[in-house]
């Protein structure tokens, strides 16, 4: 079976950019911008986790390959040393791409098919219809607008998925997952040992309306001033005190 490589230092420096978003970037936003509404908080952990990014992770062999998809623009981290190409997306979203009925291939088939179609998961899931509905000339021409001929699939890429949990404002999962093409797992890894609590933050005392969620649909979740998450780990260190 093929195995998945764990680059720690560099998974550690993404997920410091994704639990940044998550616990400070947006609060601080939603905190500060006093809108009557927050409609834009909807993409904004996205924007956030791209310049966290920027700032934490790029600089080297690590690189940025830019991508849009009608007028949503995305980021794929492209790793030249170990020749990884990854993407970030929640849990939810990655276990809908596959179920979802599509005219046109999500940038994750294509890269998947492209990337990591000469792989193959040991357990396949049972499905009633054809994953993949999409005409092999259709999935070059879409990798290649993705890509912009900054990757050369031939030279040996393959591509890892970073998919998070997160809820009220804290990072609850993150795991590290080698799909095939059919987004069965081949290998994965949890990377939930590089999130780092941050002990300031158990105290923070101010409520902040959470205008974010995996869809656009409005649903809007309040914040309270201990997270429920950290409370084992606020006692953990009242004991040891």
């Amino acid at each position: 079976m093929d195995s998945i490589k764990v680059n720690e230092n560099l998974m550690r420096r993404i997920v410091r950019a994704i639990d940044k978003a998550i616990a400070d970037d947006v609060p601080q936003y939603l905190r500060e911008q006093h809108k009557e509404t927050n409609n834009a908080a909807i993409q904004l952990r996205g924007d956030c986790i791209n310049d966290n990014l920027r700032s934490l992770v790029i600089g080297g062999d690590i690189e940025f390959v830019p991508f849009k998809r009608y007028v949503w623009e995305g980021r794929m981290i492209v790793d030249r040393a170990d020749k990884i190409t990854y993407t970030i997306t929640t849990q939810k979203t990655l276990r809908a791409v596959p179920r979802k009925q599509r005219n046109k291939p999500h940038f994750l088939q294509t890269i998947l098919y492209k990337e990591n179609g000469g792989y193959e998961a040991p357990i396949k899931q049972m499905t009633i219809m054809d994953i993949f509905p999409f005409e092999e000339d259709v999935l070059e021409d879409d990798y290649n607008s993705i890509v912009g001929g900054l990757i050369d699939p031939a030279e040996g890429y393959r591509h890892y998925i970073i998919a998070y949990e997160a809820e009220n404002s804290e990072l609850r999962d993150i795991q590290l997952e080698f799909l095939d093409k059919e987004f069965n797992i081949i290998a994965a890894a949890s990377l939930n040992e590089y999130i780092k609590p941050d002990f300031a933050r158990l105290t923070d005392v101010e409520p902040v309306a959470e205008a974010y969620s995996d869809e656009a649909d409005g649903e809007t979740r309040s914040l309270v001033s201990v997270k429920p998450g950290l409370r084992p780990k606020l006692r953990e260190v009242e004991k040891q005190a």
